[in-house]
């Protein structure tokens, strides 16, 4: 009769935990499908965006209304400014100086990436505005089994853009192409372009969505050596290694013009840049990474996924497998172990006066630094 009791306390409490599994399974799935979900297909929207390049060019230009050729004495200075030339001493038309030459710069896209050699998730942080993109990573889960890999795109990466047919920062493609391409999906083809890998998914967050995640997880771990401020990004740390909840870990990957205080006076810490930026970006997403699969409880995977639901827009496409599928790649890993593709940069003045970057070696040889498959 014992053996009996015994096994229908085991049996109920299977079946509670049958139970319990299965409503956190419901809820995550609820709360997947209550997150905003976008349009996003790239090759749809390449060929809108070439058809549209297509049929301007195509367009009959106007003839002009000439007016009598005007003498060099009726000749106006500043309507010769205005056409890239200008009139000098000698009464000849010259091509103006300051007008700068057309940009011409070398070619640093990547070769094409089969689409089934990776599995490919872009992580984009937007500014409060919405159109420029704050933060960019690019996660690849490689199809051969090997551990997955990260690399952090700098926002003042100068990269062709396919709306214009000119040049931008990489961040301003999150703003889109009017009427043929969403942000996402022309940062995607932007970052394509030069990575020569198709983008997959994406997952969009904003700031407070950020800091709400950061909360849920239980924050990250921050050091420094000396107290340290940025002022403009709203931080303020003591000396030493802290739990940083998620308004402060925002503001840690925020900064880029960061004080120390050393010998009681504020001076700016050495070497600070956007690349420091990103080295605290890298990190923090290391130590989410690492908490994958270490969640105490079914309940608290719903938190996160109901977190995540409420700040987060993720692309139509990605489904509860893909989740599941991110996840399952990073089991067993340790933050610190992920492999990270280091890009170099140069500086660069663009023609406008702005300080920009410019890829010094192309994605592809700094991939197989660290991949060779």
């Amino acid at each position: 009769m014992s053996k009996f009791r015994t096994f229908r306390r085991l049996l109920a409490v299977a079946l509670g935990v049958m139970f319990i599994a299965a409503f956190a399974v419901l809820r995550l799935g609820l709360e997947y499908w209550s997150i905003e979900r976008d349009e996003f297909d790239p090759v749809a929207a390449r060929e809108r965006i070439e058809a549209a390049a297509l049929a301007s060019a195509s367009e009959p230009i106007p003839e002009p209304v000439l007016d009598p050729e005007p003498s060099s004495d009726e000749l106006d200075p500043l309507m010769l400014n205005d056409l890239d030339f200008e009139l000098q001493d000698d009464g000849l038309i010259h091509e103006n100086p300051d007008i700068p030459p057309p940009i011409v710069l070398p070619d640093m896209s990547s070769p094409p990436v089969p689409d089934e050699k990776f599995a490919s998730y872009l992580l984009i942080g937007s500014d409060l505005s919405g159109y420029l993109a704050d933060t960019i990573l690019l996660v690849l889960v490689p199809a051969d089994g090997s551990a997955p890999l990260m690399a952090s795109l700098p926002r003042d990466l100068y990269l062709p853009s396919l709306c214009s047919g000119g040049y931008s920062r990489l961040n301003a493609a999150l703003g889109g192409c009017r009427g043929v391409a969403s942000g996402p999906e022309l940062l995607s083809l932007t970052i394509e372009d030069f990575t020569g890998i198709p983008i997959d998914h994406y997952v969009l967050v904003g700031f407070s969505g950020f800091a709400q995640i950061i909360d849920v997880l239980g924050g990250v771990q921050v050091c420094v050596d000396n107290p340290t401020r940025d002022i403009k990004a709203e931080l303020e740390l003591d000396a030493g290694c802290i739990q940083a909840d998620g308004a402060t870990t925002l503001a840690w990957v925020r900064s880029r013009r960061p004080e120390a205080l050393i010998n009681d006076e504020w001076v700016r810490v050495a070497g600070a840049s956007d690349f420091t930026r990103q080295s605290h970006q890298q990190d923090v997403l290391r130590q989410l990474f690492g908490k994958l699969g270490s969640f105490s409880s079914f309940a608290s995977a719903g938190e996160i996924a109901q977190q995540v639901a409420n700040h987060a827009r993720v692309d139509s496409g990605f489904s509860i497998g893909d989740a599941a599928s991110i996840a399952w790649s990073y089991r067993g890993i340790s933050g610190s172990s992920i492999p990270t593709v280091r890009l170099s940069y140069s500086d660069y003045r663009t023609p406008g006066g702005a300080r920009v970057l410019l890829p010094a070696t192309t994605f592809a040889e700094a991939l197989a630094k660290v991949y060779s498959g």
